[in-house]
């Protein structure tokens, strides 16, 4: 397997559309309502990453294995109003399904860790929605605790998301 880390650009929007929109499809089946699923096609999600990557600081990255896209990350800063200045966030890490579960993931996920060290985070944060329990478990498998932060999103019902964090220095 040959697993490449890309600093995404405009010309990886497709890419990471067609990424974004295949796993969202197939993780929140019976979590999040098939009508506003079903909005969320490879065109309709290009045009957010298009804009996304002409406008956004945070950084942007497609995983590819033996040169096919894989995954896709976002991180930076934490976002949370008042964070502190060294906690660091993984905002979004998807990987197209045919890729759950295979060494991908686990290498795409510990480049954003390390990422988010170099840049000089010591907590790092990931917010995911509870009944997501499959994310869940893999982040519990790579070090993250949920630290009792919640807050409740509306997508297209109300749903609970809830903070896991890692202090860097027991990254594994």
């Amino acid at each position: 397997m040959n697993f490449e880390i890309i600093k995404a650009t405009i010309k990886n929007a497709p890419e990471m559309g067609y990424i974004h929109a295949c796993s969202w499809q197939k993780a929140y089946h019976n979590i999040i309502p098939e009508s506003i699923i079903n909005t969320f096609t490879a065109e309709q999600r290009t045009q957010v990453f298009e804009q996304a990557l002409k406008t956004r600081t945070e950084e942007y990255y497609l995983f590819q294995v033996d040169d096919l896209p894989a995954g896709i990350a976002l991180l930076y800063k934490s976002h949370e109003d008042m964070s502190a200045s060294d906690e660091g966030e993984i905002y979004a890490i998807y990987f197209h399904p045919d890729y759950w579960g295979t060494p991908a993931t686990q290498l795409g996920f510990q480049f954003c860790i390390e990422r988010l060290k170099e840049l000089g985070y010591r907590q790092i944060h990931i917010w995911v929605l509870e009944e997501n329990l499959r994310a869940r478990k893999f982040y519990e498998k790579n070090g993250f605790t949920f630290d009792g932060k919640t807050q409740e999103i509306i997508i297209g019902k109300p749903l609970l998301e809830i903070r896991y964090s890692m202090d860097v220095n027991t990254a594994i």
